[in-house]
């Protein structure tokens, strides 16, 4: 499974909104492990305000070939990316243990990915919570 992290210093999840990231680190992910990819430069143009269109444009070009986002939060363009990608907030923000929790993760999640789109995974140490994604909630992610 390929995910998209994104970060400023890749040590830790960008502390802002996915698309706030500098780079996106591209991972592909497993029950066994992860590996590094690929880094991309998050090229998207810059907000005018929160939950621009041409921001959620511009990261579904990015990474079109990515059916996973991993971040620590989204704001208010996750409504516009979820029929797109299946969004994952982390509670924990360091890049390694993240991807560690989604290994242990991965089969509830690699479920979800094969189910459709529209939802929100939150991952913590505890495991995984799966959330239907809607104008009441999306400010929450």
């Amino acid at each position: 499974m390929r995910v998209a992290i994104s970060t400023k210093d890749g040590i830790m999840l960008t502390n802002d909104h996915f698309g706030e990231g500098e780079h996106f680190l591209i991972y592909e992910v497993s029950k066994e492990g992860y590996r590094l990819l690929e880094k991309r430069k998050n090229t998207s143009p810059e907000e005018e305000e929160h939950g621009s269109a041409k921001k959620a444009q511009g990261i579904r070009e990015i990474l079109q070939d990515i059916p996973v986002l991993l971040g620590f939060q989204f704001g208010p363009n996750i409504l516009r990316i979820k029929d797109h990608f299946l969004p994952i907030v982390s509670r924990e923000r360091k890049i390694e243990r993240a991807l560690e929790l989604l290994c242990n993760n991965f089969t509830a999640i690699e479920e979800e990915l094969h189910k459709g789109r529209g939802k929100v995974i939150i991952l913590n140490a505890e495991g995984v919570k799966i959330l239907k994604l809607s104008e009441k909630n999306a400010k929450d992610f």
